[in-house]
């Protein structure tokens, strides 16, 4: 009988392993470029939530970023990242998405660098997926029409409420003029173009 639960357990075990050793191999690879390294120390770092690891990471990578603590709260909530995929990828920019580990809840996130040895985060962004969204609707692309649509509804909004008229139409006339010179042609990205607005 002992014989036969040693031979069990092990059957087990290897089992166990093996489909330990297959979920690890489905994790997306990451590209190595210096945005795809930036995201890969900043998973080791907030997945390990050691505060000696997510404060050299921060050291590292974001040295601007002083509110590093609240990230190792916010890894305690979540129970680390899963990588579920890379949506887009380029040298200094990458977009990904994640799954907490201690729920079913997915984000996309989003960092982008400056060109440096180590590459230094310009901009990083976590948001979850609402339910019934996916993935893809948090990665908003826009046109040019959408762009004159978002402008047309800020001025509107702008000499409704803001508090000072004539300011009000001083920023409005500012965005006009802009957009009609091009100075937002280049944009393609909703978040990228909010925070230009901003």
């Amino acid at each position: 009988m002992k014989h036969l639960l040693k031979a069990s357990f092990a059957t087990l075990f290897g089992a166990l392993l093996c489909l330990t050793c297959t979920l690890a191999a489905q994790s997306p690879p990451i590209p190595d470029t210096p945005a795809g390294r930036t995201l890969r120390a900043w998973l080791e770092a907030f997945n390990s939530g050691d505060r000696g690891q997510l404060e050299a990471y921060f050291t590292k990578f974001d040295p601007t970023k002083t509110q590093w603590k609240m990230d190792l709260n916010f890894r305690n909530n979540t129970g680390g990242f899963e990588l579920v995929r890379i949506i887009t990828s380029d040298r200094l920019r990458i977009e990904f998405q994640v799954k907490e580990k201690a729920s079913a809840t997915n984000a996309v996130g989003r960092i982008v660098v400056k060109d440096a040895d180590p590459a230094v985060v310009v901009k990083f962004g976590l948001s979850a997926i609402p339910p019934g969204m996916t993935a893809a609707d948090m990665t908003l692309k826009i046109d040019a029409a959408t762009r004159a649509r978002v402008i047309d509804g800020a001025v509107a909004k702008l000499n409704e409420f803001y508090v000072f008229p004539e300011t009000a139409q001083k920023m409005a006339a500012d965005v006009q003029a802009r957009l009609k010179s091009g100075s937002y042609d280049a944009i393609s990205d909703g978040e990228d173009f909010a925070a230009k607005l901003t």
